[in-house]
């Protein structure tokens, strides 16, 4: 069915198809699945709670990535990646059968807020092992591509959840939805899951570890603090640009640019695959000129345009929020397609970049990342300023222009 190369890249997407297609899930039915596990007479509290909920398991994030880039470091790439996927499976799938608030009170909200945290450990590990994998099994030239599949995964189980929320929720409508429909995408992932367990299955692993003492962390913190700096300060702003635009964006576009929930839907399942076709190109135009070329390009033309995008959205109705959004796709795109190959060079040591790669992506994605929804679901309430997401963005992305213009040691 695959060839070997082939093989490699379908083993190495499928955990974050899955891991993305649960994220899709809670941005789409973060405002339900708030009212069902945390409901309030205030709107504002009931969305908080769920994107809180969100935020605790990705705060695990950075510990899974210590354990699992440990475990890729000192056991092999293969093993992390069929045990990190394995235990990330089982929490979406059983979110899919919890009782909700009116039936068991506040156990609910616990038990959801418990999977997520076994949900994130595991993820925290699924991502960089991947990552990690894919780069070192490329092909010379295109280690950029081959790091940026993992992100094409990522889309393509953010597009697989959105995409079926949206025809459960044209189908059943709005009422069977809220009250038992959000239930079978979560039920479905199992099916994502023994595909992944499939393909990793016989998996070859060309990595083999070292003999030294120190725990990677360890000597990370101690010889690679620099480098980890820098390259965690790029990371953390990437993944707030990205939560942002794949989670908060679609609850933004109905509360501060009047859309509804269908039109917010559609736009972000047509954001996503068009992130589909974006990472890639960018992927390539890296390889060609440099990742750090063009994460400067994107940091840039991010700080100036981002403002101007959300006035159109907030202006231009569903046309406009459409043409905006896609243009921060590509923004995005260009950001975030290099960070992967880039991370996992960002050290010479062939022996830590499972941990260094896990330590920095874990705690962008999981720290930065996990508290971006709620952190400008807040930021909006209390400025009563709509473009406010947009100042954070912008003056992050300056920032990161500047680090990205002392790092010297890839191409």
């Amino acid at each position: 069915m695959f060839n070997p190369k082939q093989k490699i890249i379908a083993a190495g997407i499928i955990g974050n198809i899955i891991e993305y297609y649960d994220f899709a899930l809670i941005g789409f039915l973060a405002v339900m699945m708030g009212n069902l596990f945390f409901p309030s007479t205030n709107p504002f509290l009931s969305l908080l709670g769920s994107f809180g909920a969100f935020a605790a398991g990705m705060i695990m994030r950075p510990i899974g990535a210590a354990i699992f880039g440990h475990i890729g470091d000192r056991i092999g790439r293969r093993f992390a990646l069929i045990s990190s996927l394995i235990l990330m499976a089982l929490p979406t799938f059983l979110i899919g059968f919890l009782p909700t608030y009116a039936q068991i009170g506040m156990t609910a909200p616990i038990l959801l807020v418990l999977l997520r945290m076994i949900q994130g450990l595991s993820v925290g590990g699924e991502y960089a092992s991947s990552i990690v994998y894919l780069v070192e099994q490329s092909t010379p030239g295109r280690q950029n591509l081959y790091g940026s599949f993992v992100s094409i995964g990522a889309k393509i189980g953010m597009a697989l959840g959105s995409g079926l929320c949206g025809v459960l929720l044209w189908y059943l409508g709005e009422d069977a939805m809220g009250q038992w429909g959000w239930r079978i995408p979560f039920i479905l992932s199992i099916f994502i899951a023994m595909a992944g367990i499939y393909l990793r299955r016989g998996l070859s692993d060309d990595y083999e570890p070292n003999e030294e003492k120190i725990i990677p962390i360890v000597a990370i913190f101690r010889h690679h603090r620099k480098a980890f700096g820098q390259f965690l300060i790029v990371a953390s702003v990437i993944w707030m640009f990205y939560y942002t635009l794949f989670i908060y964006l679609p609850v933004w576009l109905q509360g501060s640019a009047g859309l509804s929930k269908t039109q917010s839907g559609q736009i972000n399942t047509f954001s996503i695959v068009m992130g589909v076709i974006f990472i890639p190109l960018m992927a390539m135009l890296a390889d060609k000129i440099g990742s750090i070329r063009v994460m400067k390009m994107a940091a840039l033309a991010t700080a100036t345009a981002i403002f101007p995008l959300l006035y159109i959205m907030m202006h231009g109705g569903f046309l406009g929020a459409l043409i905006a959004t896609s243009i921060m796709v590509i923004l995005l795109c260009a950001y975030q397609a290099p960070i992967f190959a880039a991370t996992v060079h960002g050290i010479n040591h062939h022996g830590f970049r499972a941990s260094f790669t896990a330590l920095i992506l874990g705690s962008a994605a999981g720290i930065v990342g996990g508290i971006t929804p709620a952190l400008m679901t807040s930021l909006v309430e209390f400025s009563h300023d709509p473009y406010s997401p947009s100042y954070l963005i912008g003056l992050s992305s300056l920032m990161v222009w500047r680090v990205l213009n002392r790092i010297r040691v890839l191409k």
